[in-house]
């Protein structure tokens, strides 16, 4: 009914209640002609026996034949009458007319009085009682449904037929004028609908076809008010909301343009600084690359990354270190040519495009930024700090295959500026020619893939120490890994920092997992336990290939993951927490354990102990580092120490490098350190070793 269009459903309304009004009255009268006409073909049925009957009981009685068959033709002779038949006490035939149809057993029936005995459909049968008359000298003539009772005897019995044919002439000839009427009356009223439709339906038409119109974008559609009535006042309305709604459109259009150009802003550039993003920085040095590669102009590339962020952090929060970024930004900025392109990277680094700048150029230019940035004092608070950078330089060849080349190599002169030697500032050139670099400065992270395939790697084991009184049970330590081929390797962060950005430390976390693996297996029937605390990475956690590899290697070992605690920096479980909180559930089934670190140096610290339950917290250096502090620092701890208490969540402490602060530790309740202050890092062999030998002598003793 949906898909029937509004004029014919007027028309179906207009004509179906006509037509059923006039079927049923055509059926009214129809059924009522047809009932009267019965009632009288048996009126006159019941007449002719009720006649008939008396006047045949003399001549039954007298045995008078031919005036009993005259009688007969006499009431075979009236209209309608099919057939006449009388007959004796017996059932003798003693007169007949016509063609009788009925049945012997009928004849052979009795009657008490005129009255109907068969109802077929092509004809009706009536029969009546002959009797014979108390006073034998009077004929009954006026006996209205006489009937037959004892003291009266049965003589015979008169049978009349009447045919239906003029009620079945009567019902077609009422079929043939209903018929006509309804016709009549379908053509009146095909005619009303069509002149209402003209009225009613071509302005709704126009309404529906200007509705249509906008609903396909034409906004300028406007309807003819030219109709009457309520149509009228509906075409006025249509058009003052097609007025309104071409003007909404236009204003919702200008803010969806307006919108669209600010989500083209948030994608291309960096919410915080308001600088292009590292995507949108990666396709201006690809453009760039690709015009050099085509014979444009030369350019070099910085990548200056910036210090004291991470210190910034965690002395004065996430805040501070986000002001501090946008400070350097607009010093950066201001520095730089309209035809430049800086962006950041992200975390603490910034890329810069000098257009058409020879090295020597770009050099001088780094050497600017150094000092303006060092001579930029940052003021937070009471506290006052002094930002360092570090700036990598990168001279563009067309023999560069691509952007992420270029990025691979001025990450690496970055990171080799932070030797001594380069004095903040290094140079990689391009394959054209050799590197170009501060003497005797190694870009290390320039082969991270080639140094793990060469087995260039050193695992170290650094132990942490229970400081309670009582000795534990468990051996922990910490493993990290270090370059043999750097003379001063960095921290293992700077260096999984490195291998994400190559895309290798998915590949080193399993490097670091075989040894591990290695040393759970040397140890498992040793005397005591040993768990070893693992810093993965975050492509560690955003592929499924380690959860696997970890399973299947515990398999092959046949050991549950006891001696395994996964250690995730605070900031990576925040920025991930799903991704972390399902890996976490995957290491708990194989029996490991998870670790919080740099645990109080945000804001999302304590909502981390109830969404990963870890088994360690690593606390921040921040707060630790310099115990005994100032009274916030240490209230701070000492109310985080009493909820990770409370949920019985053992504290560590890092990087603890005097002995003093061994005992201001312990005062606050922190359970485990290390550092230089309770034990020398070493190779994790030699140090699985030393457990083991102090454990048998100290069993022996």
């Amino acid at each position: 009914m949906n898909s029937v269009s509004f004029r014919h459903k007027l028309f179906l309304l207009t004509l179906l209640p006509s037509a059923l009004l006039t079927l049923l009255l055509i059926a009214y009268f129809s059924l009522t002609g047809l009932d009267a006409l019965e009632q009288q073909m048996r009126s006159k049925g019941l007449s002719i026996v009720r006649y008939l009957a008396p006047i045949s009981e003399y001549a039954i009685i007298a045995g008078q034949r031919e005036y009993l068959q005259s009688l007969a033709r006499a009431a075979g002779a009236e209209d309608g009458v099919k057939g006449v038949l009388i007959v004796d006490a017996k059932g003798r035939t003693l007169a007949a007319s016509g063609r009788i149809s009925l049945s012997a057993e009928v004849l052979q029936s009795s009657v008490n009085g005129p009255e109907a005995v068969v109802d077929e459909v092509q004809w009706l049968a009536f029969s009546a009682p002959v009797v014979r008359s108390v006073d034998s000298g009077r004929v009954a003539l006026d006996l209205p449904g006489f009937v037959v009772d004892g003291s009266r005897e049965r003589v015979g019995q008169v049978f009349i037929e009447l045919d239906k044919a003029p009620i079945r002439e009567r019902r077609h000839t009422l079929l043939v004028h209903g018929a006509l009427a309804l016709l009549l009356v379908l053509g009146v009223m095909g005619l009303s609908a069509r002149l209402l439709a003209q009225k009613i339906v071509r302005p709704l038409q126009r309404l529906v076809e200007a509705a249509r119109a906008m609903s396909s974008g034409q906004w300028t559609t406007r309807v003819r008010a030219d109709s009457g009535g309520e149509l009228g006042v509906l075409e006025a309305g249509f058009n003052d909301m097609a007025e309104h709604a071409e003007e909404a459109h236009r204003i919702l259009q200008k803010r969806i343009e307006e919108a669209t150009a600010q989500l083209v802003f948030q994608a291309r550039h960096d919410p915080l600084t308001g600088l292009v993003n590292r995507r949108e920085f990666e396709e201006c040095l690809q453009r760039a690359l690709t015009a050099l590669q085509t014979g444009g102009e030369s350019f070099c590339l910085l990548q200056i990354n910036i210090s004291h962020l991470k210190h910034v952090n965690e002395s004065c929060g996430y805040r501070a270190g986000d002001e501090l970024l946008r400070q350097l930004a607009q010093l950066l900025e201001r520095q730089l040519r309209p035809q430049d392109c800086l962006g950041r990277l992200g975390g603490d680094e910034f890329g810069l495009i000098l257009a058409g700048a020879t090295p020597a150029q770009a050099r001088q230019l780094a050497q600017e930024l150094c000092k303006r940035v060092a001579a930029h004092r940052f003021i937070w608070q009471d506290k006052v700090f002094g930002i360092t950078t570090y700036v990598g330089l990168t001279q563009a060849s067309a023999a560069a295959p691509d952007a992420q080349e270029m990025l691979v190599r001025s990450d690496a002169a970055c990171l080799a500026a932070r030797q001594p030697q380069a004095q903040g500032i290094a140079e990689s050139l391009l394959p054209a020619g050799t590197p170009m670099r501060a003497p005797g400065v190694p870009l290390w992270s320039e082969h991270l893939g080639r140094a793990l395939a060469e087995n260039q790697l050193r695992i170290e084991a650094i132990p942490i120490h229970c400081l309670r009184a009582e000795e534990t049970v468990v051996k922990l330590c910490l493993l990290t890994q270090r370059l043999n081929t750097a003379a001063a390797s960095p921290p293992y962060s700077m260096l999984l920092e490195a291998a994400e950005r190559q895309g290798v430390a998915q590949a080193y976390d399993h490097y670091l997992l075989m040894a591990a693996f290695d040393l759970l297996a040397r140890s498992q029937h040793q005397a005591g336990q040993l768990c070893c605390l693992l810093p993965l990475s975050a492509q560690a956690v955003a592929s499924a290939a380690t959860a696997n590899f970890i399973a299947a290697r515990l398999a092959a070992l046949g050991m549950r993951g006891h001696g395994l605690c996964f250690l995730f920096d605070e900031a990576l479980a925040s920025a991930q927490t799903s991704r972390v909180m399902a890996f976490a559930q995957q290491m708990r089934g194989l029996g490991c354990q998870i670790a919080l670190g740099r645990f109080g140096a945000g804001s999302t610290s304590f909502a981390l102990l109830h969404t990963l339950s870890p088994s360690y917290v690593h606390i921040s250096p921040s707060l630790t580092r310099s115990l005994p502090g100032s009274h916030s620092l240490t209230g701070l701890l000492r109310a985080i120490l009493d909820i990770t208490a409370e949920h019985g969540i053992p504290a560590i402490a890092g990087d603890v490098d005097a002995a003093p602060s061994l005992d201001a530790l312990r005062e606050q309740g922190i359970g485990y350190a290390f550092g230089q202050a309770v034990a020398p890092r070493e190779p994790y062999l030699a140090w699985l070793e030393g457990v083991v030998m102090r454990g048998q002598a100290q069993r022996a003793g």
